[in-house]
């Protein structure tokens, strides 16, 4: 049993326990989690703000050198974590360490990377007397705050681009997986070059400790990833201060299938990406929109896609769908699929929770606003409706509040581009589906969310923008222009 620690300030605090983690591979007593209130907090951010000063006018060689022995210690530790991610979060374990952790150790190198291509610009349409330039700074100290689904990858996209940036940071754990998360920064210790309060660690709830560190006014930035509805309440809370947001929320992505779609391609790419994680992402591919004339083979062949995935214990070798994160995300679960027959759908394969384990779900017959369709299920149910052609299919495709992920399948590139264009969502894929590069930006439209994580747009998100304007005139130009007139 792990006794979870905050860090602050370069130290580990042991608090009070205030919850149980239990593992999803046995049900026993994983972790026990303090929790950071107000006062904890506050000296998290008093922490990260001593250090910012030192932290921001460090080279950028000195920062990125942090970030690859970083990334070189998470490299050497990936099966330990590994082990430990997929028993606290319920996912497979090969998909923790591919997927997730070398996920990870990349992006810190790239990071590091990214920290020495910081640069401004010198505004060549200036009179020859004004050197105008524009000076990238770090924000400040910044909140970065950790969903369940990916504890380690997510802090990592986080981390590396402010610690790129300059920035100091204040992260908060999810409370579903908090030991994955320590055992990341566990690998902070006495790392050369990383000093005391540039990184701190809390763990809690939403209230009281999210709500402490998004209100704190030492907080310049706040990232954050999670649920639309809590991304809504974060950007009240830092609106009367005018710090800086990005929330990276909620998503119901549809998969737009043509006639001429690559039959074999297309089912391992959407079983994998809507199945991946147990559904429990928020690019998962949950809506199959296809064209009617090849509905009835595509269903077909999904179905029995759906039914061959290996579903089972997240430490096994051999498993490709492990448990659901928690017991209240599988009476979640559980809630949208009673709903699913008195909507008017059909449940064509899988439908039964088991404790945590879902088989994997394929739904028909659902109206595209049914409330499964409609809102963010979070675990692996996905829902097929057929389309008449081009316009119907965006349409049904567009219909929901969120726009994270989307793809579309067909071998004619001109309607692939015609389509990707159409779809009112943040990344398009075309004949493949959940491909992510750390080089590109990654993000949402509409109630999906604002801002970027990844890619240089990604480390522009801990940056502000300062100009400074130099004069080498002798005289003051504008007391020369009203001389003239």
């Amino acid at each position: 049993m792990i006794d979870v620690r905050h860090l602050i300030g370069g130290a580990w605090e042991v608090g009070p326990p205030a919850f149980d983690v239990l593992a999803c591979d046995d049900g026993s007593v994983l972790a026990r989690s303090p929790e950071a209130d107000a006062a904890v907090v506050d000296r998290a951010v008093a922490a990260a703000r001593a250090a910012l000063p030192a932290w921001k006018a460090r080279r950028a060689g000195d920062r990125a050198a942090v970030l690859l022995e970083l990334a070189d210690r998470l490299e050497a530790q990936t099966e330990p974590i590994a082990r430990l991610v997929s028993r606290e979060m319920g996912k497979p374990i090969r998909l923790v360490r591919v997927r997730e952790l070398q996920g990870a150790v990349d992006k810190l190198r790239y990071f590091a990377g990214a920290a020495r291509m910081l640069h401004g610009d010198v505004t060549g349409a200036s009179p020859a007397h004004l050197l105008d330039l524009t000076i990238p700074e770090p924000v400040g100290v910044a909140a970065l705050i950790i969903p369940w689904n990916d504890p380690v990858d997510l802090t990592v996209r986080k981390l590396g681009a402010a610690l790129a940036a300059g920035c100091t940071v204040v992260v908060k754990s999810s409370e579903e997986t908090p030991a994955s998360t320590a055992a990341f920064f566990e690998l902070c210790d006495d790392l050369p070059g990383l000093d005391p309060g540039v990184v701190n660690l809390v763990h809690g709830r939403g209230t009281p400790t999210g709500e402490a560190l998004v209100t704190h006014p030492g907080v310049d930035k706040v990232s954050f990833t999670g649920s639309t509805e809590t991304g809504r309440k974060i950007m009240a809370s830092v609106a009367g201060r005018l710090a800086k947001v990005s929330l990276e929320c909620g998503g119901k992505a549809p998969s737009l299938v043509f006639g001429d779609y690559d039959r074999a391609k297309a089912i391992d790419a959407l079983a994998y990406g809507a199945f991946l994680y147990t559904g429990q992402s928020c690019t998962a591919a949950t809506r199959i929109i296809v064209q009617r004339e090849v509905y009835d083979e595509f269903a077909e062949a999904f179905v029995t896609r759906a039914r061959s995935l290996p579903v089972g214990n997240p430490l096994d070798e051999a498993s490709l769908v492990g448990p659901l994160v928690s017991a209240r995300q599988a009476a979640k679960v559980r809630g949208f699929l009673d709903g699913i027959a008195a909507d008017g759908g059909t449940v064509l394969t899988g439908g039964t929770v088991d404790g945590l384990y879902v088989q994997p779900t394929v739904v028909a017959g659902l109206a595209p606003d049914a409330t499964a369709a409609r809102d963010e299920i979070f675990g692996p149910v996905v829902l097929l409706f057929g389309a008449d052609g081009e316009d119907d299919a965006v349409r049904i495709a567009n219909g929901v509040r969120y726009g994270l992920g989307a793809s579309v399948w067909t071998s004619d590139v001109s309607r692939a581009v015609r389509v990707a264009r159409r779809l009112e969502f943040g990344d398009v894929w075309v004949n493949t589906h959940y491909v992510r590069q750390v080089e590109t930006p990654f993000g949402g439209w509409k109630e999906s969310g604002v801002g970027r994580e990844l890619g240089l747009a990604g480390v522009q998100e801990y940056l502000a923008e300062r100009r400074v304007c130099i004069d080498t005139s002798p005289t003051f130009h504008l007391a020369d222009w009203f001389e003239e007139r």
